[in-house]
């Protein structure tokens, strides 16, 4: 993952003189080994080339750039630094190649007049603009990386998370849920779909796997079943908010469209549905993998290496179009991507805090994880996490839930247990996400208790825009619900042949990171059932109505609209401050203010009376102010169905 991408370059043939047929050979061969990415053999063939003809100026090119690939970057830089003595004006781009093992081996300065070096001397023809868009980020990235490497630590040593979780084989591609307690991860250890079919020595196929935070332990990892997991390779989860919703790679799967492509999978009930290929219009006949998604469902930001992006692999958006559907993706520009790879994308809970994996923008060596925010209708410059999160290694895969004090990453840095191991760091203030508020519970029915599969709706309460669709699951009826600070929402639950329920959640700027549990029972729609409207709203002392409380009354607009022969009563009621004649009349009032803006929407006025009850039927006890909260209520009671 690290690895220089091979560069496909047209050389000019160098004429040898006094070249013998042996030598000619050897550098055939090792040519040949180069271009099949078999380095080891390709340096041992370049190297008794020129054991036969030390001259040999394109077998030290090509010897020079095997070296590099193979990881050698200190004999890269010995042979190009003999190539140059013997031919300074040989083809200019093993000038590149020499600034890149010198990057590898931390001496910028150097590299830094390599790069330089390769920008004045390259050939500029059209052609060619694409390596010298590559030479001015490789500058870049030389001059400006020893000062993010100088930057002042604030984290903490970063913690292997055991083995427990870890294996000796590859463990990575970690996704935390919304509240930090459930991480999936892809893994290829032995106890997967192939445990039959590889040896210890060797990497099993990729899957993917859950593991869960209990009393502060992480448990071990659990396999996900079938159809999920097969016997090819499946990894790289972005799981919506209620984890319910799945977004995974499939690769070698009869149906793809590439070698690898994004599916999709719901859970419905203890039950996943059959992965379906998300298609061409986002899937390519190239590798398209590592997704994540928004925490309400309508964005994903994934990898791919299709044409016509910045470099290798580049990170690309989709959304929900309005019948649903995924869009075409779009590149995320070129402030986020770079000539070379960008990956391992994680959007967080807030919707808009990015965190992804780059071997391009300054760094500490290899891939550093970086952190940007979409503000202003655009990306903010990539800012470089620091180390010791980031090091010389490969540092990928970065995800955080709960209040974000708690970070999770892949690396191959020294000391791991496997390839690639699954490490916990905490995380400064300036480096989180802002923080969400996570609403959660049960829906069951008032009826018998039994959990129901609800859609669970969140909107904004001012502007009426629904911002999440989730659905309680029909076995458990369990929910979950994210909330970005800086707005007023309704949280909905409706299903069919029952009453909706809605509740207000304020969630201004500033606010931190909290759980909210919410169990909600729906009552069966039947005559005689009485529901409060919580967000219905009113200004104070008065019976106007407040813009808050559109929402909630389109909603009893919808019921009625569906059922045809409800009649319903609006009950008003308020709390035993102030005269009772008075409050009789003020909840009298305001019930007539809901008909009336129910009739004016469109429903019969034979089918909605209204009644004002003032402070005679409290619901809780009015010595506390949560009390008389809660005896000032809108009730709707069906008198006819």
């Amino acid at each position: 993952m690290k690895t220089v991408l091979a560069v496909a370059i047209l050389l000019a043939i160098q004429p040898v003189l006094a070249q013998s047929d042996d030598a000619k050979e050897f550098y055939n061969n090792g040519k040949k080994s180069y271009d099949d990415k078999k380095y080891g053999d390709a340096i041992k063939q370049l190297k008794q080339a020129i054991e036969e003809y030390e001259q040999y100026t394109d077998a030290y090119y090509y010897l020079g750039g095997s070296y590099l690939y193979n990881n050698q970057s200190e004999e890269a830089t010995k042979t190009f630094e003999k190539l140059e003595q013997m031919k300074p004006d040989y083809w200019a781009y093993y000038y590149y190649w020499w600034g890149t093992a010198l990057q590898n081996s931390n001496r910028l300065d150097e590299a830094k007049k390599k790069f330089e070096t390769f920008l004045a001397k390259f050939d500029t023809s059209p052609s060619r603009v694409t390596y010298h868009h590559q030479g001015k980020f490789k500058l870049k990235y030389a001059s400006e990386s020893p000062a993010v490497r100088n930057m002042k630590s604030t984290m903490g040593t970063p913690v292997n998370l055991g083995s427990n979780v870890n294996s000796k084989w590859g463990d990575y591609m970690p996704q935390s849920d919304p509240t930090g307690r459930v991480i999936y991860l892809t893994s290829k250890r032995k106890d997967g779909f192939t445990a039959d079919q590889a040896t210890e020595t060797e990497d099993y196929d990729e899957d993917i796997y859950k593991i869960e935070l209990r009393d502060g332990i992480w448990g071990t990892p659990k396999l996900l079943p079938a159809p999920i997991n097969s016997k090819n390779n499946e990894g790289a989860t972005a799981f919506s908010a209620d984890g319910q919703t799945l977004i995974f790679i499939g690769c070698g799967r009869t149906e793809g469209i590439g070698n690898c492509d994004l599916y999709i999978s719901t859970l419905e009930g203890t039950v996943w549905s059959t992965p379906k290929n998300m298609g061409n219009v986002v899937n390519t006949d190239q590798w398209d993998s590592q997704p994540t998604m928004s925490s309400d469902g309508s964005m994903i930001i994934f990898g791919s290496t299709r044409p016509g992006g910045y470099g290798g692999t580049d990170l690309y958006s989709i959304v929900r179009n309005r019948f649903g559907d995924w869009s075409v993706a779009m590149n995320l520009g070129p402030v986020v991507n770079t000539p070379f790879d960008d990956y391992s994308p994680y959007l967080s809970s807030d919707g808009r805090t990015l965190y992804f994996a780059s071997q391009g923008h300054p760094g500490f060596g290899g891939a550093d994880l970086f952190k940007s925010v979409f503000e202003g209708g655009k990306w903010s410059e990539p800012m470089n996490m620091g180390s010791p999160l980031n090091s010389e290694g490969d540092d990928s895969y970065f995800t955080i839930g709960g209040s974000g004090e708690v970070g999770y990453f892949a690396s191959d840095r020294a000391g791991g247990l496997g390839r690639m191991d699954l490490y916990s760091i905490a995380i400064p203030e300036e480096m989180r996400p802002q923080p969400t508020v996570i609403v959660s519970g049960t829906v069951t029915s008032a009826k018998d208790q039994k959990p129901i599969g609800a859609w669970v709706l969140v909107e904004d309460l001012n502007t009426g825009d629904l911002i999440a669709t989730n659905k309680s699951n029909s076995a458990t009826g369990k929910y979950l619900a994210v909330l970005p600070t800086g707005k007023t929402y309704s949280v909905s639950a409706n299903k069919d042949g029952f009453f909706f329920y809605s509740q207000k959640f304020d969630v201004p700027a500033g606010t931190k990171y909290q759980e909210i549990t919410k169990d909600v029972e729906l009552k069966p729609i039947e005559k005689g059932s009485k529901v409060t409207l919580n967000n219905v709203f009113f200004e104070t002392g008065k019976a106007a109505l407040s813009p808050e409380s559109k929402l909630e009354l389109q909603k009893v607009v919808d019921l009625l609209r569906t059922n045809k022969t409800m009649v319903i009563e609006v009950g008003g009621h308020t709390d035993n401050v102030g005269r009772a004649e008075t409050n009789m009349k003020l909840s009298h009032d305001r019930a007539f203010s809901v008909r009336q803006h129910l009739i004016g929407a469109g429903i019969p006025d034979n089918r909605v009376q209204a009644k004002g009850y003032g402070q005679t039927s409290p619901v809780a006890s009015n010595d506390a102010p949560e009390g008389r909260a809660a005896n000032r209520r809108t009730e709707i009671i069906i008198l006819e169905y």
